[in-house]
């Protein structure tokens, strides 16, 4: 006999029993609730919510890439097969698939997949780099190098349509810093003083003009822009004349005063570096400040750029267990009403910093899992210059403090010229050859991998 439901018993004083309506999965809504997690830098819970539309292929797809960016490569293995199953040949799973087999150190099987997407799509370094990855540690390095250097080519390829014109400066106002974080590569700092005076950057305004640049980031290895006598003047000045102008800064020489004019100055963004839940984890990181002081300067600001055209954000890098205090930060922060926070791990500070594990593939220190990448041409070092207070210009805007990567001054030359002396050009024949091992600072960096 068939086995029959039992017969439900309903009293007279009872309504009959009925189930539960289960609200239907809408995957339109949770692919967006997904994308702002995402975008948020909340990659697990990205996970999670797109685990409730479970087997809808768009899901599963963009699934497969988060819990592949969550070091899950496993588990982005099998819904990558899942999505490819359903939906053969699909170029981007093809590829998503292989990344996740590369991971797991599945090199040969990755082969049989960026083989044909190659075919279909040559010009894609993307694909170029993870095809001389796969043959590299599948042991065929011949093969594996040529396909590397094409997607160095294509990457290089649009500064060179350029003419190496850079299309954004990173401006240092002052050489002068007075914190000594441990993220930072201050230890190295041969000099702790210095203030850009008002005629270089009057040339730094009108090279970048020439060169028609549009953004401008007071940004340097070294140096608290805020402690410049005549920061507010200048950053007016640049916006005045057009410049898309953001500016990082440790938070420490506010004043209400300061704070009121920083807010009609109009920059693009303003970048807070804070990272800490209480004055212990704070000043541990940021040495020589005071946490309770440069909380309140952190949320006076916030206030004050409320309703302005300013973005204000804060960026939080951490050493040591850095997933699980820059989650702290970031829940700490949201009780005090900020949301825009973007954390990362520290890099190595152009090889200045020890941090994180050393690879022995590579012969460098970092927090990034490095072993199953090679080092790409800079994507800083293609788009932008530094320019010191003093008017030297380097190739690297974030991590040389030294100018150990100095390629001319901009109160003798164009920036033009510049990018195409042979300074420039001997850096950039060495990340076209991809060995870097000989140029300071860039042969230890670990911002090319990945």
């Amino acid at each position: 006999m068939e086995s029959q439901d039992p017969p439900v018993l309903v009293s007279r004083s009872m309504k009959p029993m009925t189930k539960k309506k289960t609200k239907p999965v809408d995957p339109i809504r949770i692919l967006a609730e997904a994308l702002r997690l995402a975008e948020g830098q909340l990659l697990e819970e990205a996970v999670a919510a797109l685990a409730k539309a479970d087997g809808h292929l768009e899901c599963d797809y963009r699934r497969a890439g988060l819990l592949l960016a969550c070091r899950r490569a496993a588990e982005a293995e099998i819904l990558f097969r899942r999505v490819l199953a359903a939906i053969p040949g699909h170029l981007d799973t093809m590829v998503g698939l292989a990344g996740s087999l590369v991971e797991q150190g599945r090199a040969a099987e990755a082969l049989t997949l960026l083989e044909p997407a190659a075919g279909v799509q040559p010009q894609s370094g993307r694909i170029q780099y993870l095809l001389g990855i796969a043959l590299e540690e599948a042991g065929r390095t011949e093969a594996a190098a040529a396909h590397l250097a094409k997607a160095r080519a294509l990457i290089i390829a649009p500064a060179e349509r350029r003419q190496l014109v850079p299309y954004e400066l990173y401006v240092q106002l002052s050489r002068r810093c007075n914190l000594r974080c441990t993220m930072c590569g201050w230890e190295i700092w041969k000099d702790n003083s210095g203030f850009m005076e008002d005629d270089v950057f009057e040339r730094v305004i009108a090279e970048g003009k020439a060169c028609g640049i549009k953004t401008m980031h007071i940004l340097a290895g070294q140096g608290e822009p805020f402690l410049h006598p005549r920061v507010f003047e200048m950053l007016e000045h640049a916006v005045a004349e057009g410049f898309q102008v953001g500016i990082v800064t440790n938070g420490t020489p506010f004043t209400p005063d300061k704070i009121a004019r920083l807010a009609k100055v109009g920059l693009a963004y303003l970048q807070f570096s804070f990272a800490g839940w209480d004055a212990e984890s704070y000043e541990s990181v940021y040495v020589g400040s005071k946490f309770e002081r440069t909380l309140a300067n952190l949320k006076a600001i916030h206030k004050a750029l409320k309703g302005t055209s300013t973005r204000f954000a804060v960026k939080a890098v951490a050493l040591g267990e850095w997933q699980d205090n820059l989650r702290k930060t970031k829940a700490f922060l949201a009780t005090h009403g900020v949301t825009d926070v973007w954390t990362v791990p520290a890099n190595n500070f152009g090889g200045s910093v020890q941090c994180g594990t050393r690879s022995e593939r590579h012969g460098i220190w970092s927090l990034k899992d490095i072993d199953h990448h090679r080092p790409m041409p800079c994507r800083l070092f293609l788009k932008a210059v530094g320019v010191f207070c003093d008017g030297t210009v380097t190739a690297c805007g974030c991590y040389d403090s030294n100018a150990q990567l100095k390629i001319g001054n901009i109160m003798e030359q164009g920036l033009g010229d510049i990018r195409r002396s042979a300074a420039y050009g001997g850096i950039l024949e060495a990340f076209r050859q991809g060995d870097v091992r000989h140029v300071p600072m860039c042969g230890k960096c670990d911002d090319p991998f990945g």
